[in-house]
C-alpha cells in the first residue's frame, strides 16, 4: 500500500502539470491550436523517453504519462466549458467541469490499469477440470483420435482461418477443448514437441497431465520431463503427422538429387552422403533421413529427419538423435515408436 501511495503521489504532480496548461483555454480559437501543439510535443517527449534505456527510463515514462494525461483531461476540461457556455448549461459550469474532469481523468488510468489486469486474468485462466483430465475427440485425415490437454502437443486445425492450439497454453487448450467437445475438430497435423526448450519446460508441464504416469502414452514420460543433452532416447525428439501435400514434396527431390552423388560405405551397410554438415544417411534397406551434425560438445549427437507415409492420406515426419554408430538399429526403433506415439492417440 505503501508503494501504491508513492506511485500516485509521483503521477499526481506531472498530471497536475498538464491539466493546468489546458483547462483554462476557454476560446476555441485558442485551445484547438493549444491542443495540437500539445499533442505534438506530447508524441516526440514520449518517443525521446520510450527510446532511452537508462536506469530513470521507467521513471521518466511515468511522467510524460501523466503529463500527457492531464493535458488530455484538461483540454476536455476546457471543452466542456466552452460547450456549457455556448449552449448556456449550468451543469457545465467551469466550478463543476474541472474538479470533476480532474478526478475523472486521473482516476482513468487507475481504472483502464485494473480492467485490463482483470481481462489478463480471465484470458489466461487455467481450463476447467473436465478440459485438463478428460480426452477430447479429434480427426485428421480419415482418422479419429482423442488427445489429452498435454505438455508438448500443438495442433493445426484444417478450417479456413488454420486455428493452431498449443495445448500448454491456457487460452488455446480452452479454445481447442471447446472446439473438440462441440465435435469440430477437424485437424491437419499434430505435432509432439517432446525435446522442449529448458526456459519454457516448467510453464509447459503445469498440468494435471504430469501429476500421474501415463502407461498408455508412450510420449509422456519425455513430454513431462526435459531430455538430458547428452542422451540418444530410441523415440523421436519432435514429431509432426500432417495430411500429405499434393505437391510435389521437396525433401523427395532432395534425396533423389543426393543420391546421385557417391556415399561412403560403412562396413554395416550403412551409406553416407555428405554435404558440409549435412549428413544424409540410407540403411541398407532403403531408409533415408537427413542428418546435421552440430560439432558441438553440448550436442554430441546428429540431429536427423525422416519422413515416410503413415497412410494413403498421411505423412508422418520426425527428428530424433543418433549418431553414425547406432543409426541402423537405432533409427528403426525410432521409426517405429513414431508409429506407436501416433497410435496412441487412437481411441
Amino acid at each position: 500500500m505503501d508503494h501504491f501511495g508513492s506511485f500516485v503521489t509521483l503521477a499526481a504532480t506531472p498530471y497536475l502539470i498538464g491539466f493546468l496548461a489546458l483547462c483554462f483555454w476557454w476560446r476555441w480559437w485558442l485551445l484547438l491550436p493549444a491542443g495540437i501543439v500539445a499533442a505534438v510535443l506530447a508524441k516526440i517527449e514520449f518517443a525521446s523517453v520510450n527510446a532511452s534505456d537508462g536506469a530513470g527510463a521507467a521513471f521518466g515514462i511515468i511522467l510524460v504519462v501523466f503529463l500527457m494525461i492531464g493535458a488530455a483531461s484538461g483540454f476536455v476540461a476546457s471543452g466542456l466549458v466552452l460547450i456549457g457556455r455556448t449552449a448556456r448549461l449550468r451543469v457545465l459550469r467551469a466550478a463543476y467541469v474541472l474538479p470533476a474532469v480532474f478526478i475523472l481523468g486521473f482516476g482513468s488510468f487507475f481504472a483502464v490499469t485494473w480492467t485490463q489486469q482483470k481481462i489478463r486474468e480471465a484470458r489466461y485462466a487455467p481450463p476447467t477440470a473436465a478440459c485438463l483430465d478428460n480426452l477430447h475427440p479429434a480427426r485428421i485425415a480419415d482418422v479419429d483420435i482423442a488427445i489429452p490437454v498435454a505438455p508438448g502437443i500443438f495442433l493445426y486445425g484444417d478450417g479456413m482461418n488454420d486455428d493452431h492450439y498449443l495445448l500448454w497454453s491456457n487460452p488455446d487448450a480452452r479454445a481447442f477443448c471447446r472446439e473438440a467437445d462441440g465435435g469440430n475438430a477437424t485437424l491437419k497435423s499434430v505435432v509432439f514437441m517432446l525435446d522442449g526448450i529448458p526456459a519454457r519446460r516448467e510453464m509447459e508441464t503445469e498440468r494435471p497431465f504430469c501429476s500421474r504416469p501415463h502407461p498408455e502414452y508412450l510420449w509422456a514420460e519425455m513430454a513431462c520431463h526435459l531430455i538430458p543433452m547428452d542422451v540418444i532416447p530410441d523415440k523421436p525428439v519432435e514429431m509432426t503427422v500432417s495430411l500429405k501435400a499434393p505437391s510435389v514434396d521437396p525433401s523427395v527431390q532432395e534425396r533423389e538429387a543426393m543420391l546421385k552423388n557417391q556415399p561412403t560405405v560403412a562396413s554395416d551397410g550403412l551409406r553416407t552422403y555428405r554435404l558440409q554438415n549435412d549428413l544424409y544417411l540410407q540403411r541398407p534397406d532403403g531408409y533415408f533421413a537427413q542428418c546435421r551434425d552440430y560439432r558441438s560438445k553440448s550436442q554430441p549427437w546428429l540431429r536427423c529427419t525422416a519422413t515416410e507415409e503413415l497412410t494413403d492420406k498421411l505423412a508422418i515426419s520426425y527428428n530424433f538423435r543418433s549418431t553414425a554408430e547406432v543409426f541402423i538399429t537405432q533409427s528403426a526403433a525410432v521409426a517405429s515408436n513414431a508409429r506407436a506415439i501416433f497410435n496412441s492417440l487412437k481411441p
